[in-house]
């Protein structure tokens, strides 16, 4: 039986992956969860499992080829599993592995979404763009006239026959663009974010809905944005009523927001290099991040909060247990374990900043997922340590050891990519005090920890305040404000300090 392999969902947000290069060629034996590839997206480096063993009897695509989700990649014969006492069976799955590949359009609901198209559903500039689409109905009143003008104005007008989602919807009416010159790549022909940026990163002219204006529509310079209403009332030898098609003239107003609207301007053309200037072309990774990064920071509004942490009793419980762990465990103590130990207790309390933006509901996870952020060569990964509250602190301190050193070789799992529900980023280790990380969405939140810096600070001891030397820690978090406010994040950063601060030398480890 031959099995087809497939390009699979490495992510909410993701719908596309690069083939870095393939581990095995064609006539290779392969057992089952052998590595076939390694595949890049915007997400991480990771290596995709033979599902079944068998033979590789054909690759579908080369090296460095970027495809969508489910796209057939490599075939694998099983050598014929004749021992197989129920053909059917073996059928089924067959048949019902298509049909997961539509599952790929759920772009909608987390990513594009989740990334962030569902992000930019914002209703607020839906409904002025929206007035510009309702002039053509708004003629219909003068009679069986507006009938034809619907179905030979079919290109703005069936802006809704394109499929797309909301946020792509809005993403095409904010610049003016005619949804007739897209062509989609998503799945059954969906027109994508990604389609819409490219369109527009080719120059291609905003001002498509006055283009549509017949010449008919001579009579009066005014009705002009109405170019679909004014082609009706030209047919009828009626004209005397025309005049008083002008009313819907406030359209104008609309129109002109909408071309206003496109402050997105496509980049200029950078000059060749001159003398000793290197270009270095960007890899795959480095794209899918340069255009996750761009996405959400367009659609998700940022908002930040920043405090102050004394970790004087987090660094006496760690120089006290350090040497002792070290030798039995192999590995030494992180800051990172004690902080997401924090972060979990907090997020049991703000169970909102463990949540999902889904464009007209947040979805609160139950799962507390902790994607840790993993600096690797020209580029960034976020491995996901699965339900870190029921970790104790040597096993999240092991996990994160463990995530952050494959991570580095790119030898991450599937499931160890995918799920995340709050991120906390650790910029200290090169010594920064003082960041503001972009939020990994479809998440809401990330909490960004600094370096530990030994700084005068007022304490007050037995009643009397004191100027004395403590490690002092500041935490960014960065939050999407579409969900959170200012006081739901202070609130829960003032729970996290607390147990930092309050951190008992005598905490076990295990």
């Amino acid at each position: 039986m031959v099995t087809t392999i497939k390009m699979p969902q490495l992510g909410e947000s993701v719908t596309e992956g690069t083939i870095e290069r393939w581990l095995v060629k064609e006539g290779d034996q392969v057992a089952q969860y052998d590595p076939l590839f390694e595949v890049v997206t915007d997400k991480v480096n990771a290596e995709v499992p033979a599902e079944v063993a068998g033979t590789i009897t054909k690759i579908l695509v080369p090296d460095g080829e970027t495809v969508k989700v489910g796209t057939p990649l490599a075939e694998i014969d099983d050598g014929g599993a004749v021992a197989e006492p129920a053909p059917p069976v073996a059928e089924a799955p067959a048949l019902e592995m298509p049909a997961p590949e539509p599952v790929a359009a759920p772009e909608p609901v987390p990513a594009e979404p989740v990334a962030a198209e569902p992000v930019a559903a914002e209703p607020v500039a839906a409904e002025p763009l929206a007035m510009a689409a309702v002039p053509a109905p708004m003629a219909e009143p003068p009679g069986p006239v507006a009938s034809p003008a619907p179905a030979e104005d079919a290109g703005p007008a069936t802006n809704a026959s394109i499929r797309m989602t909301p946020a792509v919807r809005r993403l095409v009416r904010e610049h003016g663009i005619d949804v007739g010159q897209l062509s989609g790549t998503g799945a059954a022909g969906r027109v994508t974010r990604d389609d819409v940026l490219a369109f527009i990163d080719q120059g291609a002219a905003a001002p498509a809905p006055v283009a549509p204006a017949p010449a008919p529509a001579a009579t009066a310079p005014e009705p002009e944005p109405m170019a679909v209403a004014a082609a009706p009332s030209a047919a009828p030898s009626a004209a005397p009523p025309t005049p008083a098609t002008p009313p819907p003239a406030p359209t104008p107003v609309p129109v002109a927001a909408a071309s206003a609207a496109p402050a997105y301007a496509a980049p200029t053309p950078m000059p060749a290099p001159v003398g000793g200037d290197t270009e270095v072309p960007l890899s795959q990774m480095r794209k899918g991040i340069a255009a996750k990064m761009t996405r959400v920071k367009q659609t998700v509004p940022h908002a930040y909060t920043v405090i102050e942490v004394d970790m004087h009793n987090v660094v006496r419980w760690r120089e006290a247990n350090q040497a002792g762990y070290k030798a039995r465990e192999g590995i030494g103590i992180s800051y990172v374990a004690a902080v997401i130990k924090a972060v979990t207790e907090g997020l049991r309390l703000h169970p909102t900043l463990n949540s999902q933006f889904a464009e007209d509901r947040i979805i609160l996870k139950q799962a507390m997922n902790i994607g840790i952020a993993v600096a690797v060569e020209n580029g960034l990964l976020v491995p996901v340590i699965a339900n870190a509250d029921q970790l104790s602190i040597s096993g999240v301190n092991h996990r994160v050891q463990d995530l952050a050193a494959r991570a580095r070789i790119s030898k991450l799992r599937l499931d160890e990519i995918q799920g995340g529900t709050f991120t906390v980023n650790n910029t200290g280790w090169f010594g920064s005090v003082s960041s503001m990380p972009i939020v990994n969405s479809p998440e809401v939140a990330i909490l960004s920890m600094e370096a530990i810096v030994k700084r005068p600070v007022v304490v007050t001891i037995e009643g009397e305040d004191v100027i004395t030397i403590r490690p002092m820690m500041n935490m960014t978090c960065s939050f999407d404000h579409r969900v959170l406010d200012g006081a739901q994040v202070g609130n829960f950063l003032a729970d996290v300090r607390k147990r930092l601060e309050g951190w008992d030398p005598a905490t076990p480890l295990g």
